[in-house]
């Protein structure tokens, strides 16, 4: 009879033993579910801003140095560079970070994830079930239910919002494509209103000079693995400068902007078109710049030689500059996404040269600097 006694309370603690072990397993599963999970969302979101830098013609590289600063998981990004392995800037490496392969076409990344706060959440939660086993084996084994409820709760709302956020990028892509569209559009808007205005049949040739840029946009990103090509040929920068400042006469003269423009002549050898695309975001955004300031409102646009480069200031009287202006998918307008001065900077930097900005007593100073032939 006493055996009998102990045989079943010994066989009701197994059982609760038992119970809880088997709870505290599933719990482990589960968690290890929810690590994998929050890691494999890290991976897509990153491999959804490559993806879309591509798509926009950008530096995934580039993106992927912004992308760090703001991340708490990725720690650090290399890739191979003609046989050596190259660190992305901003980079972590370590050895106790989660690697990860992310293969974009043509590029291939290693991803270092920092899972160690995962790692130290999991110890604590065992150390917590272990201690109140110890005291309670039915209340641990009603906590792991409880907990176990959690994170399937949990991973549900992970899924929704991984679902969300690829939604969001996806559009983010499609706006970051008709930037260059919605660009084209105000031109042809302008030249049909000058059309309009003054009957010069001259203004029909630049429509069709607007609409052969706006095709070749297009054809450039249909291929997302195609890179940033330049058509370089000789070009008069003096002239082009003097063409982009006449292009946004009326815009100016709408939000009362005065431009002046002092540029010596030069010859470069340059990607025309990619120059008209970058000087008409730098002018556009100085006006836009302007348009709500209520002091007096000039854009000055320089153009000098200095030493074997050419240096174009395009200064505005508003004196202030956007936080982070040349980030991607960084903007400071309204409905802005970013993408103007990251592409403008991304054409400079495509033709050996260099795109900066200041504020100067008062003005605000964007400067490109190109190599002469």
């Amino acid at each position: 009879m006493r055996k009998e006694r102990f045989v079943v309370p010994v066989v009701a603690l197994f059982l609760l033993l038992g119970a809880a072990l088997a709870n505290l397993y599933y719990l482990h599963s589960e968690l290890g579910k929810f690590y994998r999970l929050v890691i494999d969302e890290e991976v897509a979101r990153i491999r959804s801003v490559v993806e879309g830098t591509i798509a926009a013609g950008g530096d995934p590289v580039e993106a992927l140095s912004v992308y760090l600063e703001k991340s708490k998981l990725l720690k650090g990004v290399t890739f191979s560079l003609e046989g050596r392995e190259v660190i992305v800037p901003g980079s972590q490496i370590s050895k106790d970070y989660y690697k990860v392969t992310l293969s974009v076409k043509p590029f291939t990344f290693n991803l270092y994830i920092d899972a160690s706060y995962l790692k130290e959440l999991n110890k604590h939660i065992l150390l917590a079930s272990l201690f109140l086993i110890f005291f309670s084996l039915l209340s641990v084994s009603l906590l792991l239910w409880y907990m176990r409820e959690f994170y399937k709760e949990k991973i549900a709302l992970e899924l929704e919002k991984k679902e969300k956020e690829r939604l969001s990028t996806i559009n983010l892509v499609i706006h970051s494509l008709l930037h260059e569209v919605k660009n084209r559009l105000n031109a042809f808007r302008l030249l049909l209103y000058r059309l309009e205005k003054t009957g010069d049949a001259s203004y029909i040739e630049k429509l069709k000079g607007e609409v052969a840029l706006l095709s070749r946009y297009i054809e450039e990103t249909a291929d997302l693995r195609r890179p940033l090509k330049l058509n370089r040929a000789p070009v008069r920068i003096d002239s082009l400068l003097r063409e982009v400042a006449e292009k946004f006469k009326d815009l100016a003269e709408a939000n009362g902007v005065k431009i002046e423009i002092s540029v010596e002549p030069a010859e470069l050898l340059a990607d025309r078109d990619r120059l008209y695309s970058l000087f008409s975001d730098l002018l556009k955004n100085a006006i836009e710049a302007l348009s709500s300031y209520r002091g007096e409102r000039i854009v000055k646009i320089t153009g000098r030689s200095f030493r074997d480069v050419y240096r174009v200031e395009v200064a505005d009287s508003a004196g202030s500059l956007p936080k982070d202006a040349f980030k991607l998918f960084s903007s400071s307008k309204k409905g802005g996404f970013g993408l103007g001065l990251f592409n403008a900077r991304r054409i400079a930097l495509a033709h050996n040269g260099s795109l900066s900005a200041r504020v100067e007593k008062g003005w605000t100073v964007f400067r490109v600097e190109l190599p002469l032939r």
